[in-house]
């Protein structure tokens, strides 16, 4: 009884957590833009990755000798695909809208499922299968709107949709490898990962003439996206990471791209986005299956119990 009582609180603290991360991960596009006035994309990844991993150092430092070769088979590939992931998102914000930013992102919702299905023979439910395919129609529909337009808005919202099916990988792989790793252990090795990855693809991109590096040494504005990154990054990404200890992948995956609700609102009446019928069609439908997903997912679960 008590087990059960420590899981139940364990999965409440979770879910409360994933709306704080929800309502953070809403805002921060917005935030994103505001600071490529002064930084570059790539090199803002790399830099949040040394402030998270720096930060993560300090937090575990008397943990340290629980590191193991677990921690770096793990947490490198997964550090791997989350850079991947996101240099693709953070350039496409520049060339698509936020909300379009946001949503793309639930294309993630389609990758976990099939990825746990060929890594661990774990079956998806019918209607985890009706969720995701609802999912890649949802994306066509808000990539449509500036398909038709052509150019560099399309170009973004398919920097966008590639960036979340690496998040989807990298949401399985952590949820199926890493539950028992201690979350602050981890997420170091893999920001560590990132930030080699980012300062590496930032030198690469700006010799190509593809980004040329920005970084405003002003100590204000180091400082604000000190504590930006501190909040939207390393904290967010903590929570997230150990809410997958209670929470299936599958779960987390599907709750997420809620944060792109928020998005949308805050960039609608910023004026960045256009209420459109093609936007809120192509919005219901993705959360639709966002939902039909997390229903799909119970049954397993109840299994697992």
């Amino acid at each position: 009884m008590n087990d059960r009582m420590i899981a139940v609180k364990g999965k409440l603290l979770a879910y409360g957590g994933l709306v704080f991360v929800i309502i953070v991960w809403g805002i921060a596009p917005m935030i994103t833009l505001y600071f490529y006035q002064y930084y570059s994309p790539t090199i803002r990844i790399a830099f949040a990755s040394l402030v998270g991993a720096t930060g993560l150092f300090i937090l575990s430092r008397k943990k340290l000798k629980r590191l193991n070769k677990t921690y770096f088979a793990v947490a490198i590939p997964t550090g791997f695909f989350l850079s991947v992931a996101n240099i693709l998102q953070k350039i496409g914000l520049q060339y698509t809208t936020p909300t379009h930013y946001a949503f793309l992102e639930n294309l993630s919702v389609l990758v976990v499922p099939l990825l746990l299905f060929l890594l661990f023979k774990k079956k998806p439910t019918l209607l985890t299968v009706l969720g995701a395919l609802l999912c890649l129609f949802s994306s066509y529909i808000i990539s449509s709107m500036t398909a038709s337009n052509g150019g560099a808005g399309l170009v973004g919202d398919i920097l966008c949709a590639l960036a979340g099916v690496f998040y989807g990988v990298n949401i399985a792989c952590t949820g199926a490898f890493a539950k028992k790793l201690e979350a602050p252990l981890y997420l170091m090795i893999q920001f560590f990962t990132e930030m080699v990855i980012s300062f590496t693809s930032a030198v690469v991109l700006h010799k190509m003439g593809i980004e040329k590096i920005m970084f405003d040494f002003r100590w204000q504005l180091v400082l604000a996206n000190t504590v930006v990154v501190l909040i939207t990054y390393t904290l967010c990404w903590l929570i997230r990471t150990n809410a997958m200890k209670h929470i299936d992948a599958t779960v987390v995956a599907v709750v997420m791209p809620f944060s792109a609700v928020i998005t949308a609102i805050v960039s609608i009446i910023a004026g960045s986005d256009s209420l459109t019928a093609d936007l809120v069609i192509g919005a219901v439908l993705g959360l639709i299956a966002v939902i039909l997903s997390g229903l799909g997912d119970r049954p397993a679960q109840k299994k697992q119990q």
